[in-house]
């Protein structure tokens, strides 16, 4: 174990004892056995803290004396990490038990600064309700990412010394989705590997999004967006994939519209991408249905 690479795993806790001796249990099932867990606790107040303090060392408990959001969260986390990779587990998902083997492999035998893998999704009771199988191939994936994103988080590894040398952090003005800001961050400059077999368990549970949700689903893609194409090099390497991700911000905009009823306003928006995707035209055309927007939110955003 002395010559394998430490990984720490950064686990942000708020009021999650449902899952979280599952999600905690997954790590320590672990093929590879060289890991810490990193875990914050976002000033929860349930049985977190007993839950996390009831394991041995392996398992750094840090305690928040306010709670933070997300972003700001989880970078507090990484500055206590000190493995050579970074990853992430949220607290009511699951690492399988080769997810570790298997992308130390993949980081310490090729190029690769980043990796990725498919995902289970299962349910609030843990039963399998999907799969999300990866559809980009390794390499310089930035383009690809900008018209397929389709990395799940908690399957994400990187360098620790590729985040600190270029400064690389959770953007603290997010709210929906740091993730995806931090991955095309990272994306920009890496060699990034994917593994399309499953790796981790992603739990899809019942709760909905709010109207104000959607409403940062299109504001935060936007902004990451406009950041990323600040850097003129990149914009104009991946001018035709900056030009398509832009252009399929009209979708996330027609879900904000149809979150509100705003119906008119959503076919205007998926006029703009009907020749993007065919069931967009079918989107279109349901919305001269006289249909609640919580069907069309379930049906359209998945």
């Amino acid at each position: 174990m002395n010559n394998e690479p430490l990984v720490s795993i950064i686990m942000n806790c708020y009021n999650s004892d449902r899952h979280l001796e599952e999600a905690i249990e997954s790590v320590y099932a672990q093929t590879y056995k060289n890991w810490e867990i990193i875990f914050w606790d976002n000033a929860s107040i349930d049985s977190s803290a007993e839950i996390a303090n009831s394991y041995d060392g392996r398992l750094k408990y840090f305690l928040a004396e306010d709670m933070a959001p997300l972003g700001e969260a989880r970078n507090f986390a990484m500055r206590k990490a000190t493995g050579k990779y970074i990853a992430f587990l949220d607290c009511d998902d699951l690492y399988l038990p080769e997810k570790l083997d298997k992308q130390v492999s993949q980081m310490e035998e090729g190029r690769v600064d980043f990796c990725y893998a498919s995902a289970v999704v299962i349910d609030d009771e843990g039963i399998e309700i999907n799969r999300h199988i990866t559809k980009n191939n390794s390499g310089y994936l930035f383009g690809s990412l900008l018209r397929q994103y389709d990395i799940n988080m908690q399957s994400a590894m990187v360098r620790h010394d590729l985040l600190l040398d270029n400064k690389i952090t959770f953007d603290l003005s997010l709210k929906y989705s740091p993730d995806y800001n931090l991955f095309m961050k990272i994306a920009a400059i890496a060699y990034t590997g994917v593994l399309r077999e499953c790796l981790v368990k992603y739990r899809m549970t019942g709760a909905s999004l709010t109207a104000k949700s959607y409403n940062l689903i299109y504001n935060e893609r936007k902004y990451t967006l406009d950041l990323l194409c600040r850097h003129s090099e990149l914009f104009i390497r991946n001018r035709t994939s900056f030009d398509y991700a832009f252009n399929m911000l009209n979708y996330y905009e027609a879900i904000k519209y149809i979150s509100t009823g705003e119906y008119v306003l959503a076919r205007a928006c998926f006029r703009k991408v009907l020749n993007i995707k065919w069931k967009y035209t079918i989107f279109y055309l349901l919305l001269f249905l006289p249909l609640s927007p919580s069907f069309f939110l379930k049906s359209f955003f998945k």
